[in-house]
């Protein structure tokens, strides 16, 4: 449960990050795992699932913005449900992968997701 509340706290920090225009926070996850890649993973206590669903409910979701239609807006404009992450650490830091951030390999949440964050936001301030 703690390395559930961190991870929801890095997922949220890398959001919040965004969209506060500071790209300092690197929470990364596997862009071409597939679900059930996903659902193994998980079998490690290294990798947890984080959902947005968690971020929306947690003390780290922006004042000001209704969690109700920012779910449904990040769901229905093609954002993940949820991130598969390491809870031990931040993986590509200083990492010469040819697939760090290429769109298809490891990514940074905040570089690959920060424009839909962005407009959820605007699009369910109060």
């Amino acid at each position: 449960m703690f390395k559930r509340s961190l991870a929801v706290g890095a997922m949220s920090a890398a959001l919040l990050m965004v969209g506060a225009g500071v790209a300092s926070a690197h929470e990364c996850y596997i862009v071409n795992r597939s679900d059930q890649g996903n659902a193994g993973a998980t079998h490690s206590s290294r990798w947890i699932t984080v959902t947005v669903e968690e971020f929306v409910h947690s003390p780290d979701f922006p004042p000001g913005v209704d969690p109700d239609c920012f779910l449904a807006y990040w769901l229905g404009h093609g954002g993940p449900a949820g991130f598969t992450v390491r809870s031990d650490k931040t993986i590509g830091e200083g990492s010469s992968n040819p697939n760090l951030a290429n769109g298809s390999g490891l990514e940074h949440i905040e570089d690959a997701w920060g424009a839909l964050f962005g407009e959820a936001v605007g699009a369910c301030a109060l």
